[in-house]
């Protein structure tokens, strides 16, 4: 049976140096500073799923930040789906994907970054020529912002992103599922951003926070790798 795994990447698969734990391996640097980790459990539970089948990241980040991340000598996905959507990469070789559903968007974005208060965002641009990244200042409650548009608003935190309609993960997976032909297909996320390509999925992994039909729900990595390991051996 050919199974593709689609997972997110940050909070889902990965964290923060802010969740760090012992013997965790650090995947990304910033600007010097140890940014990303996975924990060693994860790390080798990937690894021997990505022997058996398609393991693709879907991520929101961009095409740099998602390049920042290097894995291990032994282990890197050929394929990943990045800005939302938007890009299909396949080793170093990046490919338009859903990118040209943020084409008649481009001025309603453009709009949106010019309208952004400095006194309320702390960063606001447009990744990847594709959507609107806002981040709210500290003592600013995101869900209390209001946006007059025809974009798609979803928060993260004290994130803000702004997408054209149909650029999203759900669209993104069934690029993928019509690309690979997958007999079956999982995924795993953690966030609103996350919840079309749970829907589209036959096996969704969903942090406790999210709520969806049939949804399976998680803690952290480990716990849905060690079940898809499991699956995937039988």
């Amino acid at each position: 049976m050919k199974i593709l795994f689609a997972c997110d990447l940050d909070n889902t698969l990965i964290h923060s140096h802010k969740y760090r734990r012992e013997d965790d391996i650090c995947i990304e640097i910033y600007e010097g500073r140890e940014q990303s980790f996975i924990s060693r459990r994860a790390l080798d539970l990937l690894k021997r799923i990505s022997e058996k089948i398609l393991f693709i990241p879907v991520t929101t980040r961009s095409i740099t930040q998602y390049r920042r991340i290097f894995w291990t000598e032994d282990f890197l996905p050929r394929y990943s789906v990045v800005a939302n959507g938007a890009y299909l990469l396949d080793g170093d070789k990046q490919e338009n994907f859903l990118s040209e559903v943020a084409t008649p968007y481009e001025t309603e974005i453009n709009r949106q970054l010019a309208s952004a208060d400095k006194n309320i965002f702390t960063i606001a641009r447009i990744v990847d020529e594709s959507f609107l990244f806002l981040r709210c200042r500290d003592d600013i409650d995101p869900e209390g912002i209001s946006f007059d548009t025809n974009l798609t608003v979803q928060h993260t935190g004290k994130k803000i992103y702004l997408f054209p309609p149909l650029l999203n993960k759900g669209e993104a997976l069934r690029l993928l599922i019509k690309r690979f032909s997958p007999d079956k297909v999982i995924a795993a996320g953690d966030s609103a951003i996350d919840l079309p390509m749970l829907e589209v999925a036959d096996v969704a992994f969903g942090k406790k926070n999210l709520r969806g039909e049939n949804f399976i729900p998680f803690v952290d990595a480990e716990e849905f790798l060690e079940r898809i390991l499991l699956a995937t051996s039988v």
